[in-house]
């Protein structure tokens, strides 16, 4: 049996070692011998430019400078015949009216009375009190971060002023203690 599979080994390599001498002698060895391939007799150079003229062109357009002749170049039509003679023209600056900023919004006003503050209890957080200035109105008693009339936020309550934000605008404003009249 060692005999037999030794013969097949040898077969099956003689047969590859046929395959690629056929293969090497239709394909590459026919064109070799024939003129297809390369020869000195059909050798010529190719077609090259002298860069040496591109290279010295290029170094002089880069020592250039550009001097206006009072045309500008980013618009396509001709020059005015009269503009042509004359040469540059200096222009000056026109100065437009331009729109100004809108003012700046007046402070917002806290239409209640800022008549007093308290501690409850003592050393607690303070309390502003707020009142409608018509009639009898109920008396608003808040602290800092509350928000009175659904949109002013109180900020701080100070001995003699209240500062607050109207959260629809986001402006600041303040509003200072009233004192009562002396009877």
């Amino acid at each position: 049996m060692a005999g037999t599979r030794q013969q097949k080994e040898l077969i099956a390599l003689a047969s590859l070692v046929v395959v690629a001498a056929s293969v090497w002698y239709f394909h590459l060895g026919k064109s070799a011998a024939t003129s297809e391939g390369f020869s000195a007799g059909n050798y010529s150079q190719i077609n090259a430019q002298d860069y040496d003229v591109i290279i010295k062109g290029l170094a002089k357009a880069q020592g250039t400078d550009y001097k206006s002749a009072g045309r500008n170049i980013f618009v396509m039509t001709a020059v005015p015949v009269e503009a042509a003679k004359a040469g540059p023209v200096k222009k000056s600056f026109v100065v437009y009216n331009q729109p100004q900023p809108p003012a700046p919004p007046a402070p917002p006003e806290l239409p209640l009375v800022f008549f007093g503050y308290g501690m409850l209890p003592a050393g607690g957080a303070r309390q502003a009190f707020l009142k409608e200035p018509t009639g009898d109105a109920p008396v608003f008693i808040v602290s800092e971060g509350d928000v009175v009339l659904n949109h002013y936020r109180i900020l701080h309550i100070g001995n003699d002023k209240i500062e607050f934000e109207d959260t629809v605008t986001g402006l600041k404003g303040s509003k200072n203690l009233e004192t009562a009249p002396a009877a």
